[in-house]
């Protein structure tokens, strides 16, 4: 029997859809509806006689095999290692389905693991550490926490005794070349392997050990991003919590990596962290595959507050129903810890209480915001109403929406009616975190990448003497828009032939040309509707999201480009052009 024959063996068809979607029995066989296009009357069957699926909508269909492979997106290589592991079948190492780049990457990675797990077993300062937070050594294994010792090359030595190449140990994120020399990117860190929703290790995040913390590297730093780690595709611990997150029918969503591991200690295994950013679309899609129940747990800081509600917007766009967990706070209003992993471990009697009570986010936006206006005042009130509205209109379903609506009325005493016809006005442009509403994430679902452009040029147009630094950082090419790249490449040559800057120069520099156009009165009168109120903070703020987003919308459509290609090279077979693929990768981040 060969390796899929075993594999096939050993897995039934049921029970593996059953983790992705709802199945109920038909007769002899089961239906579903389907996940591969919109239906409201199932018409994807699977027989358990033949263990094969179909659906009769879309007529899809296949084995265990390419059901994987279309639901997660990935390619037969992958959907093999992922069923064969959880089948318990070691694939031959020469098999060629086992050979590809990424399986490589994460062949590193996981040996890479088992050496920090080995490492911490022998460092005393870093298992007192783990004691002192409270880790059980059951925990450590499972989440297969490890050390990397202090020396320069000690993970390279022990990879390349294994056969594996040093360019292999760089792609994968675990080396850095200086000099012409490798040195292991880890050192002197407690290591907490990243893992991707099927339990295969990715990337690392790595938290100094506190007696090599000289202050002048950062406390925790992560693997860069590979061919195999997307950091938008991850959610770190869903490999762990996706059966208690169906089972229970709702995610709890935290922070950091800490907070997961000390919630599944707890028993709260439902737990999911977002490693401190916002939700994105990538993995909002892979949550709804388990629930559509997200209860958002902020840290009590407003920096882990703010980034996670920019992830809000998409999730009620895509339907999901967002509550929020607020920490619990003592007689004088201060929250009794800073984050899930200090409350659970100072009472799982609060961690429960406060889970069991969480508040639908609009009635958090309700209670956050309304003490900045005065009520009483007519102006005011409608001010609260129109802020209010914008956030009921994000969510998806329009009974839930009249619902609120409703609510809303209640609160403030504005009829229901005239509720919904402010709704229907046109509503302002809100410039990301008002002096309306400074805990209100900005409308990023709503921004498209071709408005954003415009949105970044006005934005430098404010101090382009100051805001020039982030010519560095966003290239022209990144803009999608042709006639505003056209443009900012000309206002970059324009700033380093002429400075200090001013409008007016540039402006008689664009006529001597033969380019004026009115690209550049618009994005002053942009400029003067989004901005001209905003304090310098904000406007740092607002400059620092749009840049990550441009250059993260930019390396992703690369990325894509360049795994196609990569795709194409090893099935001809190409190792030259798989090699220069592989540093293109590499440069690209």
């Amino acid at each position: 029997m060969d390796n899929l024959e075993q594999i096939k063996s050993r897995i039934n068809i049921v029970d593996l859809i059953r983790e992705y979607i709802e199945v109920k029995k038909a007769g002899a066989n089961w239906k579903a509806l389907c996940p591969f296009h919109s239906e409201k009357s199932p018409s994807f069957m699977i027989s358990d006689e033949k263990q094969i699926w179909h659906c009769f909508g879309c007529n899809e269909g296949g084995d265990i095999f390419s059901f994987v492979m279309k639901i997660e997106g990935i390619d037969f290589t992958e959907a093999l290692r992922i069923l064969a592991k959880k089948a318990g079948v070691v694939l031959k190492k020469q098999d060629p389905a086992a050979n590809s780049q990424k399986t490589k990457l994460t062949d590193i990675l996981d040996a890479a693991a088992s050496f920090y797990s080995a490492e911490l077993q022998k460092s005393p300062s870093a298992l007192e550490y783990i004691k002192k937070r409270q880790l059980l050594p059951e925990t450590a294994k499972q989440f297969r926490i490890g050390f990397s010792p202090q020396g320069w090359d000690g993970l390279i030595k022990k990879l390349q005794s294994g056969g594996v190449a040093l360019k292999d140990i760089a792609y994968a994120g675990l080396a850095i070349e200086k000099d012409g020399r490798f040195y292991d990117r880890f050192r002197g860190r407690i290591m907490f392997p990243i893992f991707n929703h099927y339990g295969t290790a990715v990337g690392f995040t790595a938290r100094v050990l506190p007696e090599f913390d000289d202050g002048k590297m950062g406390k925790y730093i992560n693997t860069p991003e590979t061919m195999v780690y997307k950091k938008s595709e991850i959610l770190y611990g869903l490999n762990f919590a996706k059966q208690d997150i169906k089972k229970e029918n709702f995610a709890v969503v935290v922070e950091g990596n800490m907070d997961v591991i000390a919630l599944h200690q707890a028993g709260f295994k439902n737990s999911i962290a977002t490693s401190g950013t916002a939700l994105t679309l990538e993995q909002l899609n892979i949550l709804k595959r388990h629930t559509e129940n997200l209860i958002m747990s902020f840290d009590s800081d407003s920096a882990g507050l703010a980034a996670a509600l920019r992830g809000i917007d998409l999730a009620l766009a895509a339907g999901f129903n967002v509550k929020v967990l607020e920490m619990p706070k003592n007689e004088s209003g201060e929250p009794v810890a800073k984050d899930p992993d200090e409350l659970v471990k100072k009472s799982p009697e609060l961690w429960k209480k406060a889970l069991s009570s969480p508040k639908h986010i609009i009635e958090f936006y309700m209670e956050a915001n309304i003490v900045k206006f005065n009520m009483g005042d007519p102006h005011e009130n409608a001010r609260f109403c129109q802020l209010i509205l914008s956030e009921i209109g994000k969510i998806k379903n329009s009974v839930e929406r009249a619902l609120w609506i409703k609510k809303l009325g209640e609160r403030t005493g504005v009829a229901e009616g005239d509720l919904r016809e402010m709704a229907k006005q046109p509503k302002k442009e809100n410039a990301g975190y008002s002096n309306e509403a400074n805990t209100l994430p900005r409308k990023q679902n709503n921004i498209k990448s071709e408005s954003l452009d415009s949105k970044y040029l006005s934005l430098i147009f404010t101090d382009l003497n100051k805001f020039s630094k982030s010519f560095k950082w966003v290239l022209p090419e990144m803009l999608e828009t042709p006639e505003l790249a056209e443009f900012y490449k000309n206002l970059i040559f324009y700033y380093n032939n002429a400075r200090p800057f001013t409008l007016t120069g540039f402006e008689g520099w664009l006529y001597s040309i033969g380019n004026k156009s009115l690209i550049l009165e618009q994005l002053v009168l942009l400029r003067d509707k989004n901005y001209v109120n905003l304090e310098e903070d904000e406007l740092e703020g607002e400059l620092k999201m749009m840049v990550d987003f441009l250059k993260n919308n930019f390396l992703k459509k690369q990325r894509k480009i360049l795994e196609q290609e990569m795709l194409l090279a090893e099935k001809e077979g190409n190792k030259d052009k798989i090699e220069e693929l592989i540093n293109k990768f590499k440069h690209l981040n």
